[in-house]
């Protein structure tokens, strides 16, 4: 894979892995495979990188929540969530499903290729490099154990991929699944939480996928907003030297999302 950065909207440079045009085709292919296997016993409550589920979903059922009274967040941040899952704990899971050898091995490898910095190659002894066909799937599969342990403890939740919000209804009660939730992120699974940027709060103070509440109305949050003003700024500038036909369809396209 082909190491390539991109700004992320708080500042900082998001990791991708971009893998060869046969890598590609032949992940799509094992993705398209394992998707029916995996997908059906995936929690309700996971929207990202599945059929039929997208973000506008997981945002109605915080709100959904929110109205029933659960409206304190536990809102927790994986820490380079795709660049830092354990490889052992992931195979031992995939393991569980997939009794074909030879396509486990396979999956081993392209977990363990290493990444093309430049003209060097670094090894990857940890992470599902973000920019492969196959890296959603995978994150899914990992973070289905957390899920199932939420819905065990009886919580009300929403996970876009590594996005992931707790509904509670008390901030006694928030901080109590803050510690017990993160413990189990770091011992059995093996992840890192940003205790940095997670925090236990009235949702109207938290942010998922870039919305909040407002009582129990969905409102985007400042930083979205702003983000979506400066692009379309950037869209409608004068300066931007291309016909009007194509800087409509292209603002069309940002506005429709």
């Amino acid at each position: 894979m082909r190491r390539v950065t991109i700004p992320k909207p708080d500042g900082g440079q998001r990791l991708l892995g971009i893998p060869t045009v046969t890598d590609r085709l032949v992940q799509q292919a094992i993705a398209q495979v394992l998707t029916p296997i995996f997908d059906p016993t995936f929690s309700e409550s996971s929207f990202g990188f599945r059929p039929g589920r997208n973000a506008h979903l997981a945002i109605r059922q915080v709100q959904a929540f929110v109205r029933a009274g659960w409206r304190i967040a536990v809102d927790i941040d994986l820490a380079k969530f795709f660049d830092t899952v354990d490889h052992d704990v992931l195979m031992g899971l995939l393991g569980r499903t997939i009794r074909d050898k030879r396509l486990l091995a396979l999956i081993g490898r392209y977990l363990r290729a290493g990444v093309l910095v430049g003209e060097h190659i670094e090894a990857s002894a940890v992470g599902t490099p973000q920019g492969g066909p196959l890296s959603p799937l995978l994150a899914n599969i990992l973070l289905h154990q957390l899920d199932q342990e939420l819905e065990r403890r009886g919580h009300r939740f929403a996970r876009y991929a590594d996005d992931l919000v707790i509904l509670v209804k008390s901030q006694r009660a928030g901080e109590r699944v803050m510690r017990s939730i993160t413990r189990y992120l770091e011992t059995t699974l093996k992840l890192t939480v940003n205790l940095a940027k997670s925090k236990v709060a009235p949702m109207s103070q938290c942010s998922f996928l870039g919305f909040t509440m407002r009582g129990t109305k969905i409102r985007w949050t400042a930083k979205a907003l702003a983000a979506f003003r400066q692009r379309i700024k950037e869209l409608t500038g004068r300066s931007w030297g291309v016909s009007m036909d194509h800087r409509l369809h292209k603002l069309g396209q940002y506005v429709r999302g």
